[in-house]
Order: C-alpha cells, then structure tokens, then sequence
C-alpha cells in the first residue's frame, strides 16, 4: 500500500473499521458511490450498508491500480 503525501488522520471511533462481505458500485461518467455491505448470516439475501464512499473516478483509478496483484 502507497503511503499518502499527506498527514491522515484516523479518529479513534473509525480506527476499529467496518466488516462487509459484499460490494456495490454506482457510477456515472465523473464519480462512483461503493456501498459495503453486510450480508446477513442466516439470510444472504438481506444486507446492511455499514459504509459509503462517493470518489471522483480519479480516485477510483487510484484504487484500481493499488488493488492489482492482490486479487
């Protein structure tokens, strides 16, 4: 993972992060909205946002070209 050039700061409450098993993409032409979602146990079929992030598709690109090699 790439360090940022910049000081980032994760307050407390956000450090422990969100456990999702599924993901959701909505795009149009200038950004994209991920929804992690949380799929229930005993019923796969219903799930629970536990985290959105709207990005600039700059940022997607971003993320695209740190994830590869991992998957």
């Amino acid at each position: 993972m790439s360090e940022p050039g910049f000081d980032c700061h994760v307050p407390p409450q956000t450090r422990g992060g969100v456990r999702a098993n599924d993901v959701v993409v909505f795009r149009d032409p200038e950004h994209a909205t991920i929804d992690c979602v949380r799929l229930g146990p005993r019923d796969p079929s219903e799930g629970i946002v536990v985290a959105r992030v709207t990005l600039p598709m700059s940022c997607i690109l971003t993320l695209v070209n740190e994830l590869e090699g991992v998957v």
